[in-house]
């Protein structure tokens, strides 16, 4: 199962030859191909980011300048930072958490650790963290998802369930503009290639 997964992944998707890849993991390449794949979330996070940042651009009417100063402030900050995944001060102030979340089985719903993060994060918009400067009362907030149908399903099922803050939620769609301080929107983006 696994070694016709990884060779097929291989062969169809980085469109390699069709050989036999797994026969070829050794020990060494294995504990490197690993020290590789461990960044795969940090770099789906920040490729989100950067999508987020162009929707809010656009959304917003922000100028060129002002996305290309937010994207260049986004790609310096450390993926594993304590802060929130992207925080604008300038011309606004914006805090977001990316959740790059997939449903359990490639379902409809998340799993309790996914419910537990993403009930944590919603947390943190409305409450602030301690290893940011941003003072979550003065800036619009955002929970950012990757757009599929099933993480959209699994999202509004989430937030229909949720007991805390529901009030607070606001599902972004072409009619809302985000503006309220006191709400946490919902956005679904796809990633920038």
């Amino acid at each position: 199962m696994l070694r016709s997964r990884l060779n097929a992944f291989l062969h169809q998707r980085l469109r390699l030859p069709d050989k036999d890849y797994y026969a070829d993991l050794d020990q060494e390449t294995l504990w490197e191909l690993k020290s590789v794949l461990s960044d795969i979330n940090n770099i789906f996070t920040m490729k989100v980011c950067l999508g987020f940042v162009q929707w809010l651009s656009k959304s917003l009417g922000l100028s060129d300048s002002v996305r290309q100063h937010i994207e260049y402030s986004t790609l310096r900050n450390s993926p594993n930072a304590n802060g929130y995944d992207v925080e604008i001060s300038d011309p606004i102030n914006v805090i977001a958490e990316v959740k790059c979340n997939v449903p359990i089985n490639r379902g409809a719903v998340y799993g309790p650790a996914q419910r537990n993060g993403i009930a944590k994060d919603v947390e943190s918009l409305i409450r602030g963290k301690n290893k940011s400067r941003m003072v979550p009362d003065e800036c619009l907030k955002f929970l950012v998802l990757s757009d599929t149908p099933n993480i959209r399903q699994a999202t509004k099922h989430f937030f229909k369930n949720m007991r805390k803050h529901q009030d607070k939620i606001v599902f972004v769609s072409p009619d809302v503009r985000p503006e309220q301080l006191d709400k946490v929107y919902v956005v679904h983006v796809n990633h920038v290639a």
